[in-house]
């Protein structure tokens, strides 16, 4: 059994075209070669790659909180509409007159 908290949730996503969709720029942390730069450039290649990784967290984070509101109104529309159904499908008794 693992210790409580060691392992990180898996966060949601929403569907591409979802109003709350974020976009992440592509990662262009690859590199050909040796990848040996000049420290000008690297530390321009570090930010880039730095700023893509909090960038993707950050939509991550949005997705996630995002999946979770629409999972939690599509259970509570599912309640309410069980609740509805329930109700109608109550029998009621009333006395039936007849008309002789």
């Amino acid at each position: 059994m693992s210790p409580a908290g060691s392992k990180e949730e898996k966060k949601l996503s929403v569907p591409s075209g979802h109003p709350q969709a974020g976009y992440v720029s592509p990662d262009l942390s690859g590199s050909d070669g040796v990848e040996i730069l000049p420290d000008e450039e690297q530390k321009a290649k570090d930010e880039r790659d730095q700023a893509q990784a909090d960038e993707a967290k950050a939509v991550a984070e949005s997705e996630d909180k995002a999946a979770r509101e629409d999972a939690k109104a599509a259970e509570e529309a599912a309640k309410a509409q069980q609740a509805d159904a329930s109700k109608q499908a109550a029998p009621t008794t009333t006395k039936a007159s007849s008309g002789s």
